[in-house]
């Protein structure tokens, strides 16, 4: 089975993620990828509540960005870079489980 997985994540960019899984069954894998699904969905959730409060006035042109708009960008950074452990994860699985 290791064998088939490279040849499936050949075109993944998070390799560490890859080899740290290589040796795992296929249930453990789907564990973690249920949780990843999870965790990207409140990830989402707070990104888009953060967006609502920080630009909900408009975005004050060459004004300091206020606080409220470096914390959605920090949420939007947390939820992307945890969306390329989900896709890695995804495509070791070879399927979307059921969440």
């Amino acid at each position: 089975m290791d064998h088939e997985r490279n040849d499936i994540t050949a075109d993944i960019d998070l390799r560490p993620i890859v080899g740290l899984l290589s040796n795992e069954s296929e249930h453990v894998i789907e564990i973690l990828t249920v949780g990843a699904i999870k965790k990207h969905r409140t990830l989402v959730d707070r990104a888009e509540r953060l967006f609502q409060i920080a630009h909900g006035g408009g975005r004050g042109g060459d004004k300091e960005p206020s606080e409220a708009h470096v914390a959605y960008l920090e949420a939007t950074i947390e939820m992307h870079a945890q969306m390329s452990a989900l896709t890695t994860l995804l495509n070791i699985l070879g399927r979307t489980p059921k969440v």
